[in-house]
């Protein structure tokens, strides 16, 4: 029995040194961060931005119907705030957005406003790629092994409002989250995750018109999220960032 006893005391002494060391570890790990998105100023963006419509870049409507400009019926332009704004009623185009869902069945315009921070990731989501740092909070430590982002078209209309400027409306959309481990995860990401954004659009006799939709345009980031505790426990779930980007007008 007394050989028992000291045998259970000298595996709770080793357990407990184990946790100790691992502490200890977890507590000076450091990890290599990404090199940070450079800061621009608001003009150097907006100049930017031109860049993409003045060089003809390709402009994806949905992940699978790309805009290549310019095209027939078709205004691509830079808003005074940098925004990107199509406008059009091209055949082709409004017939593949129509085949692609329902909601655009019998759409005879369309109209989109990409945020001025996110013209330039938006256009290349193609190219994607999710950071590979992690983020600690508290004793768990988080890490995304894998995912994917892509551009969708929300399922619930936008509500707005009218400003005090004439013809404008303004759009609050906010990001959303599958979990708390998803919104801790967000901070993964060099560029930041807005809890919301808000849109403006001098387009007040447009959206107020009865035949006229908005629906918020965002990336959605669906990835596996691994935690590890300690150095020791590790856990692994789906995770899914909705971030609103911008706002789509459907016209029939």
């Amino acid at each position: 029995m007394a050989g028992e006893h000291v045998i259970k005391k000298f595996t709770v002494i080793i357990v407990i040194f184990i946790i100790a060391i691992a502490a200890v570890v977890f507590f000076f790990w450091q990890v290599d961060a990404e090199e940070q998105t450079p800061k621009v100023t608001k003009s150097e963006l907006i100049e930017s931005n031109k860049v993409w419509v003045e060089n003809k870049a390709q402009i994806p409507l949905q992940d699978n119907i790309i805009l290549s400009i310019p095209a027939a019926n078709t205004d691509a332009t830079i808003a005074t705030n940098g925004d990107l704004i199509i406008d059009s009623t091209n055949t082709e185009i409004l017939q593949e957005l129509a085949a692609s869902n329902s909601r655009y069945k019998g759409i005879k315009a369309y109209r989109l406003r990409i945020e001025a921070k996110k013209v330039s990731e938006y256009i290349t989501n193609a190219k994607y790629r999710f950071p590979t740092t992690t983020v600690q909070e508290k004793l768990t430590n988080y890490e995304i092994t894998s995912g994917e982002r892509t551009v969708e078209t929300e399922n619930t209309p936008v509500k707005f409002a009218t400003t005090t400027n004439p013809n404008e409306i303004a759009a609050t959309l906010k990001t959303t989250y599958s979990s708390d481990d998803a919104e801790i995860a967000a901070n993964i990401f060099n560029s930041k995750i807005p809890d919301e954004i808000t849109i403006t659009d001098d387009t007040k006799d447009l959206a107020t018109a009865k035949n006229v939709t908005i629906y918020p345009k965002a990336f959605v980031y669906d990835f596996m999220l691994q935690k590890n505790t300690m150095l020791i426990f590790k856990d692994q779930e789906e995770a899914m960032i909705t971030e609103p980007i911008g706002i789509e007008y459907i016209i029939k």
